[in-house]
């Protein structure tokens, strides 16, 4: 719920294309007001792909820029401030050295986002907007096409249900690295990328094509510059074109370059030369997909990022319901390894009871019950490639999944609750829990504790508990359960977490019925 007082807050978006600077002063996201949006388009983008280095020229380069930025702060005022970098920051093989500088030299501390959590960003602030503008898609399969320097995000959604959500590393100049200077000027050039763009993502059209897809949304600056180049205006943050429409323009360049994109636009080099791979893997999508209504939103990353912040400090609503979106679309992935999920949907509501009885009492944030409930929900999973050992699956399962919404130090926490859930006290011994930092330590061991005490209540696997309710009183935490069966399995399994328990928590676990 919004707080009412307005607060002032500023965005920097370290970015491989440009530089970029929001300030923001609002209550809540639906009223937000920009205060200052400033925009250094930078060259440094394409240098990391190349030599997967940020150089000593293009460091300077950007400090100078967030000096810039730095003042322009301080003359508004502005404290609270975030400083995000996604792709050339976050490939590049000096990374640390790159955020040490940035904080000895302009004293900013600079978060660098992968990029499953840079996609799901904009995807926040677009479902949003399509909501808030009522946009009706008559039930039909929709899908969000997010195209970052280095990655490709495509997000299936219909009636308000996420049906899949996959990143590829194959963005805008990530596609140029694998092309000199020479080459771009030949020819052949448009061929030989729709036939890398092709041979990269048609692994990915099987799984697109089942939902039948009938709108794509493509948002951000580049897709709005492709809109005007083609002389198309947004009406209310949006605009609708159809594919023929879009085939005709780019056809009629005969072979899509960047020389003819600044020929025929004045565009800038820097900018021909993300625009040119974006248009090529549009018109692979729709020559592949079968689409209806192409949508272009004005909703970009630094918007999509403003709108989670505001979220977030007011405890917006729509926060929760985007957790029980992403929750779901994590139930889709687990149905892929596991055909009956029942069981784990009791650990995830007994988990969640319990969580939210002791949270407030035990130093664990709010959020982290996000974490319990996705680990619930995929602990079987690594069942699918082998009963014994099922656990060390799961854990390698869940490393290779993109889940979406969390971080990868968030989605780490999650693979290891899953791997000691079963047995084992996490220690240094074991590589996965050695690479995790401190704090990360203390969430996975507090969260592993709660997971087992729920799993207990259904050691059987066949539901003998229907529902509990969970309350600390004085130095117990009272679980009670409604149950008309014999439960000595689910009571002793319980009884053997209960001193792990008591360590971690300082608090004894009592089942009783009730």
């Amino acid at each position: 719920m919004s707080s009412g007082m307005k607060y002032l807050f500023g965005i920097i978006h370290i970015g491989s294309a440009r530089m970029t600077l929001r300030i923001i002063s609002g209550t809540s996201m639906d009223d937000m007001e920009v205060i200052d949006n400033v925009t250094h388009e930078v060259d440094y983008g394409e240098e990391v792909f190349q030599t997967r280095r940020i150089s000593f020229r293009s460091l300077n380069s950007m400090c100078r820029i967030l000096s810039g930025f730095h003042q322009l702060l301080k003359d508004y005022g502005v404290a609270d401030v975030k400083v995000l970098a996604t792709t050339s920051v976050r490939e590049a093989e000096n990374t640390l050295n790159v955020i040490d500088q940035i904080y000895i030299r302009t004293g900013f501390h600079v978060d660098v986002l992968d990029m499953t959590k840079e996609i799901y960003y904009k995807f926040f602030g677009l479902y949003y907007s399509v909501q808030k503008h009522h946009i009706d898609f008559a039930g039909e399969a929709v899908l969000l096409m997010d195209i970052t320097s280095g990655g490709l995000g495509l997000t299936g959604w219909q009636n308000g249900k996420l049906l899949f959500q996959q990143n590829v590393h194959i963005g805008a100049l990530r596609i140029l690295e694998n092309f000199d200077k020479k080459q771009r000027c030949e020819i052949t050039f448009p061929t030989a990328v729709r036939e890398y763009i092709h041979s990269t993502l048609s692994p990915l059209w099987v799984s697109v094509k089942k939902h039948h897809v009938k709108y794509v949304i493509l948002s951000g600056i580049e897709a709005n510059l492709i809109g005007n180049l083609m002389g198309e205006k947004m009406r209310n943050g949006i605009c609708l074109i159809k594919p023929h429409e879009f085939f005709a323009f780019v056809d009629s360049f005969c072979g899509v370059t960047p020389f003819k994109l600044m020929q025929r636009f004045h565009l800038s080099e820097n900018r021909a030369n993300i625009i040119m791979p974006t248009i090529l893997l549009y018109y692979e999508l729709f020559r592949v997909i079968d689409v209806d209504v192409i949508l272009l939103m004005g909703i970009t990353f630094t918007q999509g990022y403003s709108m989670f912040y505001i979220a977030d400090r007011e405890n917006d609503l729509y926060l929760r319901k985007q957790r029980m979106l992403l929750l779901d679309l994590t139930r889709t992935i687990a149905s892929k390894y596991v055909s009956d999920q029942t069981h784990s949907s009791r650990i995830e509501q007994f988990a969640a009871i319990l969580f939210h009885s002791l949270y407030k009492q035990i130093g664990l944030p709010h959020n982290t019950g996000y974490l319990l409930r996705l680990a619930a929900i995929l602990h079987e999973t690594g069942k699918f490639i082998n009963m014994r050992g099922h656990n060390r699956y799961t854990y390698e399962l869940i490393m290779a999944t993109d889940i979406f919404g969390i971080t990868d130090e968030e989605k780490e926490i999650v693979a290891n609750i899953d791997y000691y859930s079963y047995k084992g006290t996490p220690s240094n011994e074991d590589v996965n829990y050695r690479s995790l930092n401190p704090k990360q330590k203390i969430i996975l061991i507090k969260l592993v504790t709660i997971f087992r005490l729920a799993d207990a209540l259904d050691a059987g696997h066949n539901g003998k508990i229907n529902r509990i309710t969970a309350e600390i009183r004085e130095r117990n935490v009272v679980v009670k359960y409604v149950s008309d069966f014999d439960i000595s399995l689910e009571r002793w399994t319980f009884k053997k977490a209960v001193p792990g328990f008591e360590e971690v928590f300082g608090l004894t676990p009592i089942l009783v019925k009730g």
